[in-house]
């Protein structure tokens, strides 16, 4: 009790000063009362160097945010990346990342940046384009031994349309399958029956910024679509309860409003309890500040949102993810831009709930040998298996691709 005070103390002391307004650090005040710890970056924490896994000729090939690009199953572990001719398909081989030819020849010209939802033998994939969202399926064959692809259908896009950033797609308890994107000012889903016929978009959010992008998520018996809007400085979700009319969804609901706490960057991942965890990123942007919120969904769709990571005079994080095991232990990754020396590196970091709130530890510095850019970390939709590999991966701009496995941390 004596340190939260003392950490009160200097706050309001901060406070007072010409370059600290006390509305601004009111939030900080707010989760220092109530328990939760800030995110603490390890003064000596480990850096390790990474050589790629594979190049393709194409930069970012592992955006974008928010999603999915890897899976592992019975058959082997899996990841979908851009390239310069269409998507490719990888599969990790004993020493190598081998590039799967038949599959990839079938995907010769289409949007590269891939969200993958995957189940047993078969895997759903949208592919987003300027003004085309692509649904392929593949399923994998015992006798060949390998993935084949199945089928590509285009969704029906609005004719007005301008751009469309990103795209995700997720499969709820009815077996039936949902795609959500931005629209321009709007955020849009698709739903099918099957997989391959869908539906005329429909429109859950409008006027919203640019700039803003969704996630959808299948969560216990329901689908919940959730959204940024930077005009308004909005996290909003709405609700999707599995088996009623594809256009029968909740009213918006504001996850968090004000304080600038809206930006394009959203990753979730959902747990066997059906809670569900969203990393995002706000608009904050000043020194001493979390640029990254945490924010948890109970199962009565109750949100508790946790601000994290500083942006400092040295580090500028961005594009967070998150993912955990099964038996509980949650992962966090993230790209930082060394503003000193303009080199990137990913910040890969474990979350841990305590009795009066909520630990952040840095556990690693992943980095590589080029100037350029690193970023765009993505990992599996599903969560990470307890005996199976727990891969994250990300690309630099020029073309190389780089992976980790959390179980060597």
């Amino acid at each position: 009790m004596l340190l939260l005070l003392h950490k009160f103390k200097i706050l309001i002391s901060l406070a007072s000063t010409k370059t600290m307004k006390l509305k601004s650090i009111l939030p900080t005040i707010f989760l220092l009362i109530c328990g939760f710890e800030m995110f603490s970056q390890e003064i000596n924490t480990p850096e390790l160097y990474l050589e790629p896994i594979f190049h393709v000729n194409y930069g970012d090939a592992t955006a974008d945010k928010p999603q999915s690009k890897s899976w592992t199953n019975h058959y082997g572990q899996w990841l979908i990346v851009g390239d310069a001719d269409g998507p490719k398909l990888l599969k990790k081989e004993t020493t190598a990342w081998a590039s799967q030819f038949e599959v990839n020849k079938a995907w010769l010209n289409l949007p590269v940046k891939a969200d993958v939802y995957n189940k047993d033998d078969m895997a759903h994939i949208v592919l987003v384009g300027e003004c085309a969202l692509d649904v392929v399926q593949i399923r994998y064959s015992l006798q060949s031994k390998k993935y084949e692809h199945q089928w590509k259908e285009s969704l029906p896009i609005p004719q007005d349309c301008q751009s469309i950033e990103t795209a995700t797609i997720t499969r709820d308890s009815k077996n039936q399958y949902w795609v959500c994107s931005d629209v321009d000012q709007r955020i849009m889903v698709w739903h099918s029956v099957n997989g391959r016929d869908w539906s005329y978009p429909i429109t859950l959010a409008d006027n919203i910024n640019a700039d803003d992008i969704s996630l959808i998520v299948g969560l216990k018996n329901q689908v919940s679509v959730i959204w940024s809007n930077q005009n308004t400085q909005s996290i909003m979700e709405r609700i999707h309860i599995d088996g009623e009319e594809a256009n029968n969804w909740s009213e918006p609901i504001i996850v968090q409003q004000g304080d600038n706490n809206a930006d394009d960057h959203l990753n979730a991942t959902v747990f066997k309890n059906g809670e569900m965890a969203l990393a995002t990123k706000n608009s904050v942007d000043q020194i001493n500040q979390p640029q990254f919120v945490l924010r948890i969904r109970d199962k009565e769709g109750r949100w508790t949102n946790i601000p994290y990571e500083n942006l400092t005079a040295q580090r500028s994080p961005s594009r967070p993810i998150v993912n955990h095991v099964e038996s509980g232990k949650i992962f966090e990754a993230h790209a930082v831009k060394n503003r000193e020396n303009n080199r990137y590196f990913i910040s890969v970091n474990e979350i841990v709930k305590k009795i009066n709130g909520w630990e952040f530890k840095e556990l690693i510095q992943l980095k590589t040998k080029i100037n350029g850019k690193n970023g765009d970390v993505t990992s599996s939709k599903a969560s990470f298996l307890p005996n199976e590999a727990k891969l994250i991966f990300f690309s630099d701009d020029l073309g190389n691709v780089y992976s980790l496995d959390l179980d060597k941390l």
